[in-house]
């Protein structure tokens, strides 16, 4: 009997520590992924200061602000005429012989540089990997990302589901049959909601501040209309855009 006994604790002490590492494990491999996303999150919100920092500086260009909405009306991108005016001297200056001529190469460089970081945020760009030659990997991206995030919360479900702490604390009673023995005789057989306190809670896609920026074209037809619009509110603004020029020149 003694030999069955041993058998039994030991086969019990075996299903105990698999259901745990099971357990845990699961729960590890989740929390790495969601310090992962938070890293990329931030990676993102870094290039999202990039472009807003761009697109501060064409409203600027656009008479301290009063333009900004007639012209991203005209490029199909009304949402960044709401980021403030804001000018930060290190920009390369553009030469050229009239104040409108300036302007207009001012705001369709900045405008290309804008384009290519919302396209890069979005989708991202693959680069060098600068561990293994001839290596490329993917940059950071918000369609990665909430992608990335969209799987993470499918794996909560999962996990929450199918190995829930409540589940799995049963499990590990009904193991130890002496042990709830003498828990019951001594009246202690409590009951507790670990669900309520070690569940994963899926994320808030919202709560990660990721902002959707609109995707800015620079085909062919994309640069002629923005020259019309340029040279439109040149023509209408003409006093305070000069005066921006004069301030930003020297």
């Amino acid at each position: 009997m003694k030999n069955i006994d041993k058998f039994a604790d030991n086969l019990m002490d075996e299903t105990l520590k698999e259901a745990a590492d099971t357990f845990f494990g699961k729960r590890k491999e989740l929390e790495d992924d969601m310090d992962f996303l938070q890293r990329q999150v931030q990676k993102l919100h870094n290039q999202a200061r990039a472009i807003e920092d761009i697109a501060a500086r064409i409203n600027y260009l656009l008479a301290g602000g009063k333009g900004a909405w007639e012209f991203w009306a005209g490029m199909e991108a009304k949402s960044l005429s709401d980021i403030a005016p804001e000018w930060e001297p290190d920009v390369a200056l553009p030469r050229a012989w009239t104040r409108k001529g300036r302007f207009s190469s001012l705001v369709r460089n900045l405008y290309q540089q804008l384009a290519d970081r919302i396209e890069v945020y979005t989708y991202g760009r693959y680069v060098e990997d600068q561990e293994v030659k001839g290596k490329k990997h993917l940059t950071s991206n918000l369609k990665s990302v909430s992608e990335f995030a969209e799987s993470i919360n499918a794996a909560i479900r999962e996990i929450n589901a199918c190995s829930s702490p409540n589940d799995i604390m049963a499990f590990a009673r009904s193991m130890d049959v002496e042990g709830a023995r003498k828990k019951k005789f001594a009246s202690s057989d409590l009951t507790y909601d670990y669900n309520q306190d070690l569940c994963f809670q899926e994320l808030n896609l919202d709560e990660l501040g990721l902002v959707k920026y609109p995707e800015l074209s620079t085909g062919k037809e994309a640069m002629h209309n923005l020259a019309v619009l340029s040279k439109d509110i040149y023509s209408r603004y003409k006093t305070e855009i000069n005066a921006l020029l004069d301030e930003i020149y020297g």
